[in-house]
């Protein structure tokens, strides 16, 4: 029923569960073709890259379909009418600009003058992850719907970014405007990795956490495994490697997300740091990228040597930030007994010379320096392609390259990431893995829905770390 729903409704919405089938009914949808492309939107570019990568390796012709995100469109709409779309915010404020952006768009939208222009641009309109359009995004959509046949795709119980802004109730607004068609139920994603049981102990998760009941644990052993937490954290961190450690020994050429807390990012660093084959998933603002490029513009000297050490220290193991400050601050002052490693004659040179090219050369001594893992690899990547693009475009700032190279993440989408990797809900959403492991789902910010949403990562198992053995 579903692919005629989708090609037939004027208006309506389809509920979809995680691993559900979802990303290949829409890829189903546009690869029957149409008079006019279909207009696909959806909210990151991440999700763009992978829906169009997909939509590529299934040979879907490109004439098919646009795929944008729904900020990307309005943006592509403002470009092109500035005086209907007057926005008087820069970009370089995000905080202020998309929201001003989508309400600049809403006018010429309501007023029907771009009417005829998308009724000859696009047969029909489908949006995905639509639990997380803020109210701005829906009233687009809304409007957009008077014009074009239109389906939203989206699963309230993944509602997890709610903290941007007012967002729209999913039964009194969405299904309101775009009426249910179907509730996808066959759990794809457990099925094709041969654990059918924990796909359908998944769905049936769903609906006792939808209800916000108590979810009992210990009732699908071969594929759910619980460890009861014990409140000292040095022991707990211990058991929770350990059980990575098992499955990771059964299962060597699997993946493997690990779901931290939310709410805490520095003990998801902290986790890594201590996990021998465990990567961060880094936040796409790259926060610390950002301050650290500024830093290395403002500092010189031993002060720069020393930002530089702080900064990787808290992306490698090993980096001996003291020791090394203190043997670079022995070299300049001629007082060494010891040669110095290339490490530190890198540091040494930037000290003398504050030039960005010896910043490069320190950072990727850092990877070299015997004993070092990366465990924050995205990040220190990123902050070394700051520099070097710094050094290869001398008019830029590092802190501006690094804007730059940050931009350039968001709109490819970020490819690095590992095979065994550790984030929370927020950076894990949208991802799966043979194995997924909860480092504490009594957390403060596991309500039931990121609770569903970490649950449902793993195709194969799932370890959970709570209290007692039933959660809600």
């Amino acid at each position: 029923m579903s692919l005629e729903a989708v090609l037939d409704s004027d208006l309506g919405s389809i509920v979809a569960p995680a691993g559900c089938g979802k990303t290949h009914l829409i890829t189903e949808a546009l690869s029957i073709r149409a008079k006019k492309p279909i207009l696909v939107l959806t909210h990151t570019t991440a999700g763009v890259s992978a829906l169009k990568k997909r939509l590529r390796r299934l040979s879907v012709p490109s004439s098919h379909y646009v795929v944008t995100t729904i900020d990307g469109w309005a943006l592509r709409i403002a470009n092109s009418f500035p005086a209907s779309c007057p926005i008087n915010v820069s970009p370089d404020n995000p905080r202020l600009f998309y929201p001003e952006l989508r309400r600049s768009v809403l006018s010429p939208l309501n007023s029907g003058g771009l009417h005829e222009i998308i009724k000859a641009s696009y047969s029909r309109l489908l949006v995905d992850e639509y639990q997380d359009c803020d109210n701005n995004q829906h009233n687009i959509i809304v409007s957009l719907s008077q014009v074009l046949p239109t389906v939203v795709f989206g699963d309230p119980m993944q509602c997890i970014f709610s903290f941007a802004g007012p967002m729209p109730d999913w039964q009194q607004e969405v299904q309101h405007r775009f009426p249910l068609l179907d509730t996808l139920g066959t759990p794809w994603r457990w099925n094709n990795a041969g654990a059918p049981d924990l796909g359908e102990w998944i769905l049936e998760a769903r609906e006792i956490l939808l209800r916000r009941g108590r979810l009992d644990l210990t009732n699908c052993p071969n594929h759910v495994l619980w460890h009861q937490l014990t409140g000292n954290a040095q022991t707990d961190l211990i058991n929770q490697q350990n059980a990575q450690q098992r499955i990771i020994n059964q299962n060597q050429t699997d993946s493997f997300l690990i779901i931290g807390s939310a709410m805490n990012e520095r003990s998801r660093h902290r986790y890594a740091q201590s996990s021998r084959m465990t990567q961060v998933v880094e936040q796409v603002q790259l926060a610390q990228v950002i301050t650290a490029a500024g830093e290395f513009d403002r500092l010189s000297g031993i002060n720069l040597v020393e930002s530089i050490l702080t900064t990787a220290s808290t992306m490698a193991t090993n980096v001996e930030m003291t020791r090394t400050l203190t043997r670079v601050q022995s070299i300049l002052a001629g007082r060494n007994r010891q040669p110095p490693t290339t490490f530190e004659h890198a540091l040494s040179n930037v000290a003398i010379r504050n030039e960005r090219s010896d910043i490069l050369t320190a950072l990727q001594e850092v990877e070299s320096k015997n004993g070092t893992r990366l465990y924050r690899r995205s990040a220190f990547t990123a902050l070394k392609d700051s520099v070097s693009l710094s050094v290869s475009s001398p008019d830029k700032t590092m802190s501006e390259s690094a804007m730059i190279i940050r931009e350039q993440i968001r709109q490819k989408g970020d490819t690095r990431i590992p095979k065994r990797a550790i984030g929370s809900t927020l950076l894990l959403k949208g991802l799966e893995a043979d194995h997924c492991l909860i480092l504490d789902a009594n957390d403060r910010g596991m309500d039931n829905k990121h609770l569903y949403v970490a649950l449902s990562r793993g195709a194969k198992t799932v370890t959970v770390f709570s209290r007692n053995n039933q959660i809600s």
